[in-house]
């Protein structure tokens, strides 16, 4: 596909190949090739469309938006080398560096205006396009009552891009980070008549790596692996250190039995870190990485037949003991303070406010009507569920916490099942769940970690027209917020307990790899010591 494009690409070859006779700076470094895996397929690299974790992991790493969040939640230059606001925080201005696609064209204000709308065009099938109704219009556009025209963007020149908000919003340059914000050039995307985003020839790149070539996404039989490398034309503020890093989606299966062991002989360098693998690479020395992003809580699936009753739920939820679930769990971390992570801002202060705690309060009495519960759903008793839980001692102290305060006050015996924590997300994502004890990771805004529980979300944790409609038509403001979390709370669904964290465990040689607030991992400033 990217024909028009490889004399450009021969030429800055030759380029950086002249340079190596008089300096080590250009090309591949020594022993600076990192290896990750991918637990999950790649159906698309087409930001827009684009919706599985192991989708937005490579796109984090080849496309570059507006800006970005670095690993303490702020908004940083990206492709926008500044911007400032206006009428209240109602106008946004980007004033772009001289940034350049991966074919060496320049990056323009009008390729963001062309990405931000193919978002919200039908034929897209963005999932999750919420973020980008804080634009004006962008709503109505999204149900097809306003034309494209009429979106709150403006190209004003190339290096210039105006974005008018529906409502002022301080924290927007926090959204233009995500994968709906990113860039796509629109004469590239229409040659590549409908192939955009299915294979490395059908995508060009902006970001700090690129595609180690044409066929650097592989798909064959038990092959399956992405390659990247070094980014030849990216001159912005996160140049890539490492040489390469290749994504392995098929990997040798004794990396999952012990992962420590890969990490130790250099496999792979980095691997999703449970508790019990973070306290074992503790006693043995070997370093992780973590983001305070998450809410560790009592997660209930409202799709399971025993669950289905809100009342049901509540039960379940309003008689445990939050005390002493929490002094059991003191090592898991410090209280939550409700569904989004207290270290989460909003305009530069924190989300929740002093003292505030936004869970459904404990009520014991609640068993008061009980019988009448079971009467009108035709039981004789609570139903008996099964209790997930990570396999580490901490996590099963909190789960038989639940169990005893169940046994206790519902009248019925209650399981519990230990499971490694791949294996439980597995079960969660496949919707193989009744109860369990579940990491809720969040992101750099409130509207993160309330967004995970929209129907289009990956797993599926809530699955109800109400809530979406209520997500799709929220407000970009502190209260609007608020409000979507008491809703979520209404449901039932997940009772937050402690403050959370996404943790990686690392290759003892490597260094400079960050976790994002999102939970993605970032190799740009990835270095190895010999």
């Amino acid at each position: 596909m990217k024909t028009g494009s490889l004399p450009k690409r021969i030429a800055l070859a030759l380029l950086c190949a002249l340079f190596l006779l008089n300096f080590t700076g250009c090309g591949p470094k020594s022993e600076m090739d990192f290896t990750a895996v991918l637990f999950r397929d790649i159906l698309t690299l087409d930001p827009q469309a684009a919706s599985r974790s192991s989708e937005l992991q490579i796109i984090g790493e080849i496309f570059e938006g507006l800006c970005r969040v670095d690993e303490n939640g702020e908004a940083v230059p990206g492709v926008a080398s500044r911007w400032e606001s206006s009428e209240g925080g109602r106008r946004f201005t980007f004033h772009l560096r001289k940034a350049r696609w991966s074919d060496g064209e320049p990056v323009t204000a009008a390729d963001f205006v062309f990405g931000i709308a193919r978002a919200l065009r039908p034929e897209t099938a963005a999932v999750n396009v919420q973020d980008l109704f804080v634009i004006r219009n962008a709503r109505a556009v999204y149900a097809g009552q306003a034309e494209e025209s009429a979106l709150g963007l403006t190209a004003e020149n190339d290096r210039t891009l105006v974005v008018e908000l529906e409502s002022p919003y301080p924290d927007f340059p926090l959204l233009t980070a995500g994968a709906h914000y990113m860039p796509c050039r629109e004469n590239f995307f229409d040659e590549s008549a409908g192939h955009y985003g299915l294979s490395a020839a059908y995508l060009l790149t902006n970001g700090p790596f690129d595609f180690a070539g044409n066929y650097a996404w592989d798909t064959g039989y038990n092959e399956r692996s992405v390659s990247l490398t070094a980014s030849t034309t990216y001159h912005g503020e996160r140049t890539a250190e490492p040489a390469t890093v290749k994504y392995l989606i098929d990997y040798d299966e004794s990396y999952d039995s012990d992962p420590l062991a890969a990490l130790t002989a250099g496999s792979v360098d980095v691997w999703p870190a449970s508790r019990s693998l973070l306290l074992a690479a503790e006693e043995r020395d070997i370093p992780s990485i973590a983001a305070d992003n998450a809410v560790v809580g009592l997660l209930l699936n409202p799709q399971d037949e025993a669950l289905h009753n809100v009342y049901l739920r509540q039960m379940f939820i309003q008689t445990i003991d939050r005390q002493e679930l929490l002094a059991r769990g003191a090592e898991l971390g410090p209280e939550a303070r409700g569904i989004v992570h207290s270290g989460t801002l909003w305009g530069g202060e924190p989300y929740y406010a002093q003292g505030e705690q936004a869970f459904a309060p404990q009520d014991p009495e609640i068993t008061g009507g009980l019988d009448y519960l079971l009467d009108s759903m035709e039981l004789e008793r609570v139903p008996s569920i099964t209790v997930l839980c990570p396999d580490d001692p901490a996590s099963t102290q909190v789960a038989d916490g639940l169990l005893i305060a169940w046994n206790r006050t519902l009248g019925n015996a209650f399981n519990l099942l230990p499971l490694p924590q791949a294996e439980l997300e597995y079960r969660v994502r496949a919707g193989d769940y009744q109860a369990a004890l579940y990491t809720l990771a969040g992101g750099p805004t409130a509207f993160d970690a309330l967004a995970a529980f929209g129907s289009e979300s990956s797993p599926q944790l809530l699955n109800d027209s109400d809530y979406d409609g209520q997500l799709k038509g929220a407000a970009f403001d502190r209260s609007a917020c608020k409000a979507l979390e008491a809703s979520l709370q209404a449901q039932y669904v997940f009772y937050p307990l402690f403050e959370g964290r996404t943790a990686y465990v690392l290759n003892p040689k490597a260094e400079g790899i960050t976790v994002l607030p999102s939970g993605l991992v970032e190799f740009a400033g990835g270095k190895k010591r010999k």
